[in-house]
């Protein structure tokens, strides 16, 4: 009988550790990208401006230095990765696409 109750206590216990998720922490990085500092941006813009509007970008391409790349991804919890991007290409110094995605 003892047993018994044992093994029940126990299957009870490990059936619902099955359907109990654990939390999961909201991970976000990268910089923050938010619509009014977009809006800011226009071409004929300096380097130096988008980034005083923008700030600097965590990632830089060394194989593209006419281009700033912003890049902010958050993931709450169990929710899909959401991802922001903004693309700045220059010529000459000076902003000539802002590009979204």
């Amino acid at each position: 009988m003892k047993n018994l109750i044992l093994l029940v206590i126990l299957t009870i216990t490990l059936s619902s550790c099955a359907i109990i998720r654990p939390h999961k922490k909201d991970v976000d990085q990268g910089n923050v990208i938010t619509a009014s500092e977009v809006e800011r941006l226009h071409t004929g813009m300096s380097e130096g401006a988008v980034r005083d509007v923008m700030g600097d970008p965590i990632t830089i391409n060394i194989f593209e230095d006419n281009r700033l790349n912003y890049v902010y991804t958050m993931q709450r919890g169990y929710e899909n990765m959401k991802i922001k991007r903004v693309v700045c290409v220059f010529e000459h110094g000076r902003l000539v696409e802002i590009k979204r995605g």
